[in-house]
This record gives structure tokens, sequence and C-alpha cells, in this order.
């Protein structure tokens, strides 16, 4: 992450005349800018070095227009996910949400048990509330599970795919992506990622795996963090949805996260300075041995 925050300079940049934007200081991230100000997120998907060039760029308007519609639909669907205020250009507004991230509260030392299981319940309502939409009234594209996921299925998980009814699957749906709302005293869901229509127990695995990774990256723990009831987090949801999780496709979804992740973050490696990637591949590697046990140890 970049921390330096960049200021577009109104007698040179393309945002000279988008007046609130450009009196706004932004501070770049892996792949979008951020600021604040009186109440109000903005956020500006990038892929340059300059937010005034990709406030304008086309294919970062189209990424804001998708979740701009994305967040709507989700907001309609449950008052807990963050409702965009407008669009403008590559820029999403959103309200500003004053309290932690869940990933702080639940990596704080101060937190209690009740705190942690009352959040982790919300976030499994909050899914079980997102699934409850037909997923043949909606329109997005499928999820190809044969030929766009990290392992291989076998011919059972195949058949089971095969039968099992449609949901909304949020790439997002992940710890690091719910902020407390102090006004509305509960957790609000940003950042979707992408949407498509695919198996709950895919949801339900990729936040599991996000639970368990919340110390990773520069500054973290070398170890996964594990304070938490993965049952309790099944029995969750299956009571908020009424719908009972194909254990078999659950596990499969579980080792397919952990391949997913270390496929990035091996990606992420190759393209560190030498040093960095030296002392970074032992780290992946330990962190990655404890998160197949772990899964291999908590099957369901």
């Amino acid at each position: 992450m970049i921390d330096t925050a960049v200021h577009a300079r109104k007698d040179a940049s393309p945002m000279a005349a988008a007046g609130e934007i450009a009196a706004l200081s932004f501070t770049a991230r892996k792949e979008s800018w951020i600021a604040s100000s009186e109440g109000r997120f903005y956020k500006i998907f990038r892929r340059s070095d300059d937010p005034a060039q990709d406030w304008l760029d086309s294919l970062c308007i189209d990424k804001a227009r998708r979740e701009f519609a994305d967040m709507l639909l989700l907001h309609r669907l449950c008052r807990r996910v963050c409702c965009p205020l407008r669009r403008d250009h590559a820029c999403v507004v959103y309200p500003y949400l004053a309290g932690p991230d869940m990933r702080e509260l639940l990596r704080r030392r101060g937190t209690s048990y009740a705190q942690r299981t009352a959040a982790l319940r919300e976030a499994m309502t909050l899914l079980a509330a997102l699934h409850a939409a037909p997923g043949e009234a909606l329109d997005y594209p499928l999820k190809d599970y044969l030929h766009d996921g990290y392992l291989v299925p076998g011919r059972d998980v195949v058949r089971r795919i095969a039968g099992r009814e449609r949901t909304l699957f949020i790439g997002g749906f992940e710890a690091r992506n719910f902020r407390f709302d102090r006004d509305r005293g509960g957790w609000c869901f940003f950042d979707p990622q992408h949407v498509y229509l695919g198996m709950p127990e895919d949801d339900v695995a990729r936040f599991v795996i996000s639970l368990l990774m919340i110390n990773w990256g520069s500054g973290g723990s070398l170890k996964v963090w594990q304070r938490f009831d993965a049952a309790q987090l099944l029995s969750g949801y299956e009571t908020a949805s009424g719908r009972r999780l194909d254990r078999t496709l659950l596990n499969y979804f579980l080792h397919e996260t952990v391949a997913m992740r270390r496929h990035f973050a091996e990606k992420a490696l190759r393209g560190m300075p030498g040093a960095k990637r030296v002392l970074g591949r032992p780290y992946l590697g330990l962190y990655f041995r404890q998160l197949e046990k772990w899964v291999a140890n908590h099957e369901f």
C-alpha cells in the first residue's frame, strides 16, 4: 500500500472541473484511491499513479458503474449493506462509516468472546439475507466452477454443484470488508468485488478463510487466527437462512479458497524486490501450511 496522499492540482489536472472531488486529497491503495470528507467516503478505481487520470479512465468508470449497481442491489436485499450515495465518473461516493473494521475488532486484545460472537453472527445473518434472493430473478453470470477455480473438482463435487440451487456469490464477502456504523449500531458490508450466481458454500468458505487470515500480511502474526468457532458460524448461517449447506461442497471450497489465496500470495511475492522476496518465501510457506492443516482438521 502507498501511504503518500496525492493532491490533485487544479491548474493541471483533468479533475479541475470536478469541484468537490478535485478538492480532495486521495490516498493510493493497491486497486483504488480513497478519501473522506464531511461524512462522505470517496473511492476511485485505480489503474495509474494519478487519481485525476483514473477518474476519467474508461475501464475505471466501468468498474465504478458495476460496483455502484451491485451495491444498490445488495442494499435492497439487506439494509446492512452500505448504500452508495452517487457515482461521479470512476468515483463511487459512500456515507462515511466511523466505526472500527471487523478485522480490527476481532484482532484487538480487549475484545471479548461475546463481542466477537455477536459480530460474526451479524455477518452470517447478512449473508443469509443476500442468499435469500432467488437466483433466477437476478441478472448475473453463472460462476464457472469447472474452469475458473484453483483446484480441479472431483466427480462428486461436480455432480453436487450441478444439482445445487444457485445464490448470489459475493467475492469480497470477507471480515476485512465490514465496518461498524455507529449511527445504526450495527455492522455494514462494503466492497463486494465480483458478484456472480454461485454456490452458497463458496461464500461461507471464503468468509471462514478470511477469518483465519486476518493476521496475514505486513506486520501480522506468523500464526493463523483461530479465536472463532467454525461450527457455531455454520449453525448461525443455517439458522438465519433456513438452508442446510452441503458439507462436501463446503469442505471442497475451504480447500479451494486456500489454493486461491496461495496463488495470489505467490504472485505478489514474485513481484517483490529481491530481499523482500527471500524473506517472504518462508513466511508464506509457514502460513499456508497452517491453513492447510486447519482445514484438514476441521472438515465438516
